[in-house]
């Protein structure tokens, strides 16, 4: 099953897979974030949501005042995101980028969503991003995927930008996926995220699943200084 049939069967009601709507744990998510970013002022963050899918944490963040990008091929899972704003059509304006998709753009300014390929290059979103909000996105792709993955991140991140990413601590199965299981020594690898971050901190269990046997852990990653 590919991805838009994988996202159609969700929106249909069928298994919700690593779906997490629970806006407690939206909460946990910005709460990390904030608490790990420092900025040059009291300003709000602009933070970058890859394969965001329908995530509510876009609009839980924006809500919260913060400029919120979100990238994701699937048109249909797109829409449902925009409709959490009050409308899949109004409010938005739509423009297509050769090679790249539809960009969509919210009336108040702070949010804009890719209708694309995460691993396409976008000049104008390199070193944008205060933090990155990673939920399940790494952990899904298979490791031949990671490093055009992980260097897309380091190119849209700042200096010193905060990586928080969500993966999945499996007591079984754990070569098999997705979601694979992923622990700290996976994602600081060279063909990972290791040449451009640093590892701060591992936040363990942030919150509890309905899987038995699989725990979501989270972890924390600083932008390195660009040589």
């Amino acid at each position: 099953m590919g991805w838009s049939d994988t996202w159609k069967d969700i929106l249909d009601g069928g298994n919700q897979r690593w779906k997490v709507d629970n806006l407690d744990a939206k909460k946990i998510a910005l709460k990390h974030i904030t608490d790990n970013t420092i900025t040059s002022s009291a300003r709000k963050l602009k933070i970058l949501c890859p394969l965001a899918g329908d995530d509510k944490f876009v609009f839980h963040a924006w809500s919260e005042g913060h400029d919120v990008t979100a990238i994701d091929l699937v048109p249909e899972a797109v829409a449902a995101m925009r409709q959490q704003f009050g409308s899949s059509t109004d409010g938005w304006t739509s423009t297509p980028k050769e090679d790249e998709g539809l960009v969509w753009k919210h009336d108040s300014g702070r949010v804009t969503l890719y209708e694309g390929d995460m691993l396409k290059k976008r000049s104008e979103l390199e070193n944008s991003f205060d933090a990155i909000y990673d939920k399940d996105s790494y952990g899904a792709l298979t490791k031949d995927i990671r490093p055009a993955f992980c260097q897309r991140l380091s190119d849209y991140a700042k200096d010193g930008a905060t990586l928080y990413i969500e993966v999945k601590n499996k007591a079984s199965g754990r070569e098999h996926g997705p979601p694979f299981h992923v622990e700290k020594s996976d994602l600081m690898e060279s063909t990972s995220f290791g040449p451009y971050f640093n590892h701060v901190t591992a936040l363990g269990e942030l919150y509890p699943l309905p899987m038995p046997g699989m725990q979501q852990t989270g972890h924390i990653l600083k932008r390195m200084l660009r040589k």
